[in-house]
């Protein structure tokens, strides 16, 4: 009689509970991706909406304004600058990249928690 263990392919309970939780933080990953990525959208869909002119009384407009406004991280109008249009794209711009960087590092962070370990310690 064999050993389940000495199967080939066979894993220990440790290898298949390392690579759930891999899968875990990798599914959880990319929901941080995703989401901080859309944050980012939003805040650069409000530049475009506002460069561009768009109408501030057009439902889309006003939705992705008061959505672009929760997701300033207390950014906006930290410069205060001449030009109008400048100071959109820094006061949205700005936030937009820190949601970035912010996704970036939450994403290395579990990255780096689900590598596997080796048997050295």
């Amino acid at each position: 009689m064999t050993d389940l263990g000495d199967r080939p392919g066979s894993r220990s309970i440790g290898q298949r509970a390392g690579g759930v939780i891999r899968g875990v933080l990798g599914l959880l990953g990319g929901l941080v991706r995703l989401v901080t990525g859309l944050f980012a959208a939003v805040l650069i869909v409000h530049i475009v909406l506002v460069v561009l002119g768009a109408n501030p009384d057009n439902t889309v407009a006003r939705v992705i304004t008061e959505l672009a406004d929760s997701l300033t991280l207390g950014l906006q109008n930290l410069f205060l600058l001449g030009n109008p249009t400048l100071q959109v794209v820094v006061s949205y711009g700005l936030p937009a990249l820190v949601w970035l960087a912010v996704g970036a590092v939450i994403v290395g962070l579990l990255r780096l928690l689900g590598r596997p370990r080796s048997g050295l310690a």
